[in-house]
């Protein structure tokens, strides 16, 4: 009678489903490091989430080029250093740190006071002030979003930083509505193909530049013209747009001067237009800001294109979590078409 109990006792215990709590965390994980200007994939303790987070299990990591920007020593808003990427002064902070922003796995416990999320959820994930090239995350519930079905985590986790930015160029900065002719520089980077799906799913007439090779890709996903910046100026093909995105370099956004109309808008997010010169045209010339829509509300909207057809992400290449110096090889080398991804499962 007794062995008969437990035997049942096992077969109940064994059909509950598994929940992890915070008091059951993994001691470990494995995490890329960044110390005294060295980044090497190390054993880390784990992290356990507080009173509103969630700890993700993270399945994949987004690539972006500030993230081995940083690691040579690169801090947003200093000047850089003659010949390099890096800055005369060093990163703010000198203790050890993980780089990475953008990830995508699945909650595996709940902090307190967390409602509306259960264990199992997949999610989309933004890392602030960073930590995505781990195992494991601890993230408040306001940087997350579902995951839609139609995405891989792969794809998941190159959202958030590229689409935050094309957000706060589009929607928060340009205002982009129906009928308004956007030209988008670099359409074919992940910034630049966010920012053609976003403006296209507003209604707008979309012209993007790109090399030959990204031709069909960018039509595939919204653009209506397309321009080879290798094989002709895009000055020669367009007029009067009312917006000029620019995500290639401070000259490109000088030249989307002579193409904008007059009281039209050249935003940036890789370096100023001449400011005299967008004076003198009449035309408004912005840097991207980044005071707009919070970041969680970002994810959602983006989350909610993607669960309907209308914004996809490109994976370029993945690359295992231990291979993430090959992957900011390759982003170092340029012409990223959508993403690169590091994987951790």
């Amino acid at each position: 009678m007794r062995s008969n109990f437990f035997r049942a006792a096992a077969l109940i215990c064994a059909a509950l489903p598994v929940v992890v709590s915070a008091d059951t965390a993994p001691v470990s994980m494995q995490a890329v490091v960044v110390s005294e200007g060295k980044a090497v994939l190390r054993s880390v303790s784990a992290p356990s989430p507080a009173t509103g987070q969630v700890r993700v299990r993270l399945h994949a990591a987004g690539v972006n080029p500030i993230d081995w920007k940083m690691a040579l020593g690169y801090r947003p808003g200093a000047p850089a250093a003659p010949g390099g990427v890096a800055p005369s002064s060093p990163v703010a902070s000198a203790a050890p740190w993980t780089p990475g922003f953008d990830a995508a796995g699945v909650i595996e416990s709940l902090g307190p006071q967390v409602q509306g999320w259960k264990v199992g959820d997949p999610v989309i994930v933004f890392i602030e002030p960073r930590g995505a090239y781990a195992e494991y995350a601890v993230v408040p519930v306001s940087t997350i979003a579902r995951k839609p079905e139609k995405l891989s985590f792969e794809q998941a986790a190159g959202i958030p930083t590229t689409a935050s930015a094309a957000w706060a160029v589009l929607v928060d900065s340009a205002k982009v509505s129906k009928g308004q002719r956007v030209l988008i520089h670099g359409g074919a980077g992940g910034v630049g193909s966010a920012a053609v799906q976003i403006a296209k799913s507003r209604g707008a007439y979309v012209i993007a530049t790109a090399s030959k090779r990204n031709h069909e890709y960018l039509r595939s996903i919204g653009a209506d013209e397309v321009i080879d910046y290798q094989t002709e100026r895009f000055e020669d093909r367009v007029r009067d747009v009312d917006i000029a995105v620019n995500t290639v370099n401070p000259e490109t956004a000088t030249r989307s001067i002579a193409v904008v109309k007059k009281g039209g808008l050249v935003v940036s997010v890789a370096g100023p237009a001449d400011a005299a010169q967008c004076a003198a045209a009449n035309v408004r010339c912005l840097m991207r800001s980044r005071d707009g829509t919070p970041i969680g509300t970002v994810l959602n909207e983006v989350a909610q294109l993607a669960a309907a057809g209308k914004y996809d992400v490109n994976v370029d290449a993945t690359f295992p979590l231990a291979d993430f110096e090959k992957a900011w090889a390759a982003s170092k080398a340029g012409h990223t078409r959508g993403k690169l991804i590091l994987t951790l499962r």
